[in-house]
């Protein structure tokens, strides 16, 4: 269904306390630039958009690991994310066979996941089947980056002209690192020419700052959810989860 919340799921990430005081014990000092480079924050993302995951995986410098649609089985209940700017009632006159139908957009979700399990039934193979399937369509992917590759994703993809769910994604991450983090993800190298980025660089810092006494007494292992609405209002439903070291 559409109504599912997107999840991002902050669940590995560098414990840079014990890192930075490890080397120090070494004799190693550690600026902002050396945080930067060394590190790694691995994200679940789930219930994301087709159309979302291919932008995602254009960050070349960063590991995936995405949900086969070769063979994962396709249901009626097969997730999709509809666009918050097409209404519900939106129906658009479409034509088969002669014969006219109007469709809104839900409509056309379920006639791709009806022809697609058609196929398989009458011994169609499911990787040629889901040819049929649609950007909507929902997907889980895993994803790992550096803080520097990280920081150069923010700066792109939470920028205001940035595609909607992809933004969304993005702002709901950065906060996640920015919890965990602290030292090493501060404000945003765009925000000095974004208004709209300096404000929810902002926004973030309060949000967290009111969330971590509750997050440092989350048990070990136990996943802590960000209070992410209505500071950030989003475009669509996002979840944001850190788990607990």
């Amino acid at each position: 269904m559409n109504d599912t919340a997107t999840k991002v799921i902050l669940f590995s990430y560098t414990n840079y306390p014990s890192l930075i005081t490890n080397l120090e014990k070494e004799g190693v000092k550690m600026g902002q630039n050396d945080l930067l480079r060394h590190g790694s924050f691995t994200f679940d993302l789930q219930g994301v958009s087709r159309a979302a995951s291919h932008q995602i995986v254009r960050h070349r410098i960063a590991s995936f690991s995405q949900q086969s649609q070769r063979y994962v089985k396709i249901t009626r209940s097969y997730g999709y994310l509809k666009p918050s700017g097409i209404p519900e009632d939106l129906k658009v006159p479409v034509e088969i066979h002669g014969q006219k139908l109007d469709l809104n957009f839900s409509d056309v979700m379920d006639l791709t996941r009806q022809a697609e399990e058609g196929l398989v039934a009458k011994g169609i193979k499911a990787e040629d089947s889901r040819y049929l399937r649609p950007n909507a369509a929902t997907t889980n992917i895993v994803m790992s980056m550096s803080p520097r590759q990280l920081v150069h994703f923010f700066n792109l993809r939470c920028a205001p002209d940035a595609q909607w769910e992809i933004r969304d994604l993005a702002w709901s991450m950065y906060a996640a690192v920015s919890l965990v983090a602290p030292q090493v993800f501060g404000p945003l190298p765009a925000a000095d020419e974004s208004d709209y980025i300096k404000k929810r660089v902002l926004l973030v810092s309060d949000l967290v700052q009111k969330q971590t006494e509750m997050f440092e007494k989350t048990p070990p292992g136990e996943l802590f959810q960000l209070e992410l609405q209505p500071y950030l209002d989003f475009a669509h439903p996002v979840d944001g989860f850190v788990r607990k070291y």
